[in-house]
């Protein structure tokens, strides 16, 4: 197919045209208005390891689904099956070797593809900040997490009489795939406590690609949630929240089946304690149920293939926790130490168009994970700290319904025929340990070195997904032992940024996914994961600022010999920014090199090189309104993502081509 001619929308002709005045608006606006924030992700660099920004800066592009705004962070990465639920990747690791809290709780995804990962609940707009821990900084959050860490964090509202009720509306739309996007967030604030209610729609068409081709990819999502607090004063804090989001009609270009409806719900009780008087300082508390009913098929949005059977998979997923963390001084010492649990359900059932129910893909698996904790963070003279941390995991797993017997038999059976083995029960206890040190070299300078053992226990469906002897888990999987060293240093001048950091992840038992024949599999290897990672800005006049980011990962199989699949090749961005009173206007180049380094058994696909050009504006309407604009891929490049996908249906790798040319705009009103 012929690259199409470039004929500009409205949308994009007003877009182009905004982003030519922009540049000479500023002088005027600047006369009535306070001048906009950068709006860089690099901002917000704590270290060359963490990284926490407020989650409307992630936004600066015209795709908000939380998977493909979270690709803005230098080293994170997100695989595609469609339009919504791309799949986050950091630093070679993705699925449950990533850790991720929704507002201090979890949810699990009902879909054994992974349709639904858990940022498929986690809606943007409805949290404040989001942070990044890259690999194990900490061994205070939960179990797991060898990958790294994503906190969706909501800050309780503050207190102001002048002003006690307040909100923002938010109104967004595109030319390509997101054709509205809406959220709205009021909070009401008194002396002694607070209300937030809060709400976003989205309605996503299917997108083009760079070619022009139509990408299966829309969706409708609805999402809401509302927050009690209690503050009875400025040392505690009680709040309870419930949560919703519902996805309808997601269509999945790389899966055979699509999704009529996901629906997830989360309610949460935290309780913080801050600067109290005693041995305890600090006290946090955190319980939470999340359930998720998932529904997919491979008729109700699609035309059924000639001569295939009408199938439809229900799953029911629940996740509940509890997590005390307590801290202490002890001289010079901060000690946080505490209890954690979490128990995780999962029921998968695929029946064909009778009713007949054909396999329990997920027999009725529960995995319970009871952890203590303790580290301890000791501040020394010249800005220098050393942290210790243990963490103690009990892991049991167990498939009630194993010996239950559907039409095309008991998962039991297919276990035995696969892996040789009856018993479905899965046990493990570890200590996992973490020593680091940090040091404020001078005002601007921070380095850090850390050295952790830490253990990532196998899922529901590594260790139970049953699709007959196609598609089979291994109850047998031992957990992952991540031996992990990595080092960092950052740096701010008055001018600029810099930083670096630098991995080396010796994994013992790494659970790999393969293909013995045509079947897929589940099994124990030993492998090494390692990368660098670089990020940097310059202000190179008093409106003008440039920066880029880079980072590339490496994965090896040492007991077979091959490269791991899914590791990202070299890439990043470069930008340029232009800042002024109330007027930003950016340009971003995105890129990655060619990845050649794949996984030949289970013939994971090569992709080229790329690079891709992005605009965008910010202006200060008015004291209380702000709109953004920009094109994305303005050159309408056709591109792939290197990460792959599986459908296990099929044993077919994959890679979807991303959205081509996109035009945007977002109004953002304040009261």
């Amino acid at each position: 197919m012929s690259h199409p001619v470039f004929m500009p929308s409205k949308l994009q002709l007003a877009i182009f045209s905004v982003l030519s005045v922009s540049l000479s608006s500023h002088a005027v606006l600047a006369n009535e208005q306070t001048q906009l924030p950068t709006v860089n992700v690099n901002e917000t660099v704590n270290q060359a390891q963490v990284l926490t920004t407020p989650a409307e800066e992630l936004v600066t592009n015209g795709n908000s689904e939380t998977g493909t705004a979270l690709r803005n962070i230098n080293g994170v990465d997100a695989s595609r099956m469609g339009g919504h639920g791309v799949d986050l990747n950091i630093r070679g690791q993705s699925l449950s070797q990533l850790n991720i809290l929704l507002d201090g709780a979890k949810i699990e995804g009902g879909c054994p593809n992974r349709m639904d990962p858990p940022t498929a609940y986690a809606e943007l707009s409805s949290y404040d900040t989001i942070t990044v821990i890259k690999g194990v900084g900490t061994l205070t959050q939960a179990a797991g997490g060898t990958g790294g860490t994503v906190l969706f964090e909501r800050d309780a509202p503050q207190y102001n009489p002048e002003k006690p009720v307040s909100g923002e509306i938010n109104l967004g739309t595109t030319d390509n795939g997101l054709n509205a996007d809406l959220s709205a967030t009021v909070e009401a604030v008194g002396e002694k406590g607070f209300i937030v209610l809060q709400g976003s729609k989205k309605s996503a068409e299917n997108y083009r690609d760079g070619n022009g081709y139509e990408v299966r990819s829309s969706y409708e999502s609805k999402q809401g949630h509302i927050d009690l607090g209690w503050t009875p004063n400025k040392h505690h804090m009680l709040k309870l929240s419930y949560e919703q989001s519902v996805i309808e009609d997601a269509l999945f270009q790389g899966a055979m089946m699509d999704s009529p409806e996901s629906d997830g719900r989360t309610t949460r009780l935290q309780y913080r304690g801050k600067d109290l008087n005693g041995f305890v300082s600090n006290i946090e508390f955190d319980a939470y149920h999340s359930d998720v009913d998932h529904i997919m098929d491979n008729h109700t949005l699609r035309t059924l293939a000639s001569g295939s059977m009408p199938m439809i998979n229900q799953t029911d997923v629940s996740t509940d926790g509890v997590k005390l963390k307590l801290t202490s001084m002890l001289g010079h010492t901060q000690l946080d130490y505490g209890i954690q649990t979490e128990i995780v359900k999962k029921f998968s059932n695929l029946k064909n168009g009778m009713g007949t129910s054909v396999w329990y893909m997920w027999p009725d698996a529960q995995t319970t994970t009871n952890s203590v904790f303790a580290e301890s963070t000791s501040f020394f003279k010249d800005n220098q700290k050393v942290i210790l941390g243990l963490r103690y995991d009990v892991f049991d797993a167990k498939a009630d319904s194993a010996d239950t017997s559907t039409a095309g038999g008991t998962p039991s059976d297919v276990y035995a025929n696969v892996y040789g083995s009856t018993d479905t029960d899965n046990q493990a206890d570890k200590l996992s340990a973490l020593i680091r040190y940090e040091r404020q070299l001078d005002a601007s300078t921070e380095f850090y070195a850390g050295l952790s053992r830490s253990y990532r226990f196998a899922d529901a469906t590594e260790l139970y997904i049953v699709k007959g002897s196609a598609w089979t888990g291994n109850p047998d999987l031992k957990p992952e032992q991540h031996n992990q060293f990595d080092m960092g240093i950052a740096k701010s001048y008055a001018n600029g940024s810099l930083s670096a950091s630098a991995y080396y992840d010796v994994v013992e038992d790494y659970i790999l996914y393969y293909f013995d024949g045509a079947n897929q599999r589940y099994g124990n290897v030993d492998a090494h994961i390692y990368g660098l990672e670089l990020s940097g800005t310059q202000q190179i006049s008093k409106q003008f600022r440039i920066g880029f980011d880079t980072n590339v990962t490496f994965g090896q199989n040492k007991t077979d010999d091959r490269y791991l699949a899914n590791m990202t090749p070299l890439s990043g961005k470069l930008y340029t920014e232009y800042h002024a009173g109330n007027t930003l206007a950016g340009a971003r180049i995105n890129f990655a090199k060619s990845q050649e380094n794949v996984n030949d058994n289970i013939n994971e696909l090569e992709t080229a090189g790329w690079g891709t050009l992005d605009v965008y504006a910010n202006v200060k309407l008015h004291k209380n309104a702000s709109m953004m604009l920009g094109i994305d891929n303005v050159f309408d490049k056709a591109y792939q993502n290197a990460l792959n996908r599986i459908d296990p249906t099929t044993g077919k790798v994959y890679n979807l081509n991303e959205p081509g040319r996109i035009a945007w705009a977002k109004v953002k009103v304040t009261f």
